[in-house]
């Protein structure tokens, strides 16, 4: 490496720790109402690498943005009785009316701090107390989107509830956070692979006025390929992709994440 490149890699480096000088943590982003909310199946819920990636963000994410970031995740109790302090929002924000209105409809709705370095908002929501919405979510999903889900694939169907959960809430959220300040509110959603991109899909087809990013952390057909042993690299503009999913039973899981991509 020559000592040019070395020198630019370490001035990012540094650059980087001086970046905190400059953050607020939120004072800015709440005097202009703006939030942040970052959705991912592995919030407070350790399962693989994502988890590690949202949770050593978590503390820059605050020192910019306070108490305007809240992570949105699936409650899962194992995980959440040794990561999560719970605690209810102050009454006068529009987190807690949001998820306030969530409650009155009758869906379980767990929130707090994340116990790891920035101590995060958080908001878990549980799958299994919105169950009995699954077929009326699936039969949306497929008159918005063409987009069907197997009845028995448990992973997708979890991952249909939390979308429309999440939909709902911010949906809540921003009609909330308008009351909130004088300020029209600006919102982000930034979800973390198919499974919690669902949401995002709802909340195009229901028109909510969100900005919306999706991160992808690895193809999902591609790790069905490699862990067949195919010549995957080789054979890259061959695969029928379309055909090789449907092999593997996971089209639909392929085609909303396609959808999703196109969409954001």
């Amino acid at each position: 490496m020559s000592r040019e490149r070395v020198a630019r890699r370490f001035y990012r480096m540094d650059s980087s720790n001086d970046l905190l000088e400059f953050m607020d943590r939120g004072y800015s982003a709440q005097h202009e109402n703006r939030w942040n909310f970052e959705v991912a199946w592995e919030a407070a819920n350790k399962v693989g690498g994502i988890y590690t990636v949202i949770r050593s963000k978590a503390f820059v994410s605050t020192e910019e943005m306070g108490d305007q970031y809240c992570l949105i995740g699936p409650y899962k109790e194992t995980s959440a009785r040794t990561e999560v302090e719970e605690a209810d929002f102050p009454h006068n924000s529009p987190l807690h009316l949001a998820v306030q209105t969530l409650r009155d409809q009758g869906f379980k709705v767990v929130t707090g701090t994340w116990l790891v370095d920035g101590n995060p908002q958080i908001i878990l929501f549980d799958i299994g107390s919105a169950a009995w919405k699954l077929d009326e979510y699936k039969q949306e999903l497929w008159n918005t989107c063409n987009l069907g889900i197997p009845h028995l694939d448990i992973e997708a169907n979890d991952a249909v509830i939390l979308g429309y959960l999440v939909c709902q809430f911010i949906s809540e959220f921003r009609q909330a956070a308008e009351e909130y300040s004088d300020v029209p509110p600006r919102v982000v959603v930034h979800c973390h692979e198919w499974q919690a991109g669902v949401g995002l899909i709802a909340l195009r087809t229901r028109h909510v006025d969100v900005a919306t990013v999706f991160t992808t952390h690895a193809t999902l057909l591609g790790r069905y390929l490699c862990a067949g042993k195919t010549d995957f690299y080789n054979n890259l503009d061959k695969f029928n992709v379309d055909e090789e999913a449907g092999k593997r039973q996971i089209y639909h899981r392929f085609r909303s994440r396609t959808f999703i991509e196109a969409e954001t």
